[in-house]
């Protein structure tokens, strides 16, 4: 995995700028660099290079993992314990991030939630419009039933006035 130069302290964005125009963007490049070719870099001094190349090997660096191992009993006075070192499998480590970079990622976090909670406002509004447009159809059907209903029901009363009229004419 590639790490974007702006992880590593004393980096700020007008330095990650400078190093891009020179094809320099992750960590790895930046690591193998020597101190003389940072420095002829401009913007970047004698005093910051060496420290931005530390930092930089030591996020690419594994961590070391330092354990106390008790040592059995003694068969003669011993005062000291022994100490193992040992380096840990590959893994990447979390990068420092920067301050402005910490700043930047707040940033984008804060604009997502609030992209989030406007888009979760909008299907609300947008589901409540259905809501009123289903009830307003609903109505309209109701309505145009109940409309029916009566034209049937003056229909039939009409032709049943009618059969009279018919029957009372036969007799």
């Amino acid at each position: 995995m590639e790490l974007e130069v702006v992880a590593i302290k004393y980096v700020g964005l007008a330095t990650v700028k400078r190093l891009a125009e020179h094809g320099i963007t992750t960590v790895e490049q930046l690591a193998a660099l020597s101190v003389e070719a940072l420095t002829a870099l401009p913007g970047i001094g004698e005093n910051t290079a060496p420290l931005i190349i530390a930092n930089a090997q030591e996020i690419l660096a594994p961590p070391i993992i330092e354990a106390e191992v008790e040592t059995p009993e003694p068969m003669e006075e011993v005062e000291s314990v022994e100490v193992v070192t040992e380096v840990a499998p590959e893994t990447s480590p979390e990068p420092e991030l920067s301050v402005k970079a910490q700043k930047k990622l707040a940033k984008q976090a804060k604009k997502l939630k609030k992209a989030q909670k406007a888009e979760k406002k909008a299907a609300r509004k947008a589901e409540k419009k259905a809501e009123k447009k289903a009830e307003k159809q609903l109505k309209a059907e109701k309505k145009a039933a109940e409309k029916a209903e009566k034209k049937a029901a003056k229909q039939a009363k009409k032709e049943k006035k009618a059969e009279k009229k018919a029957a009372k004419q036969k007799g």
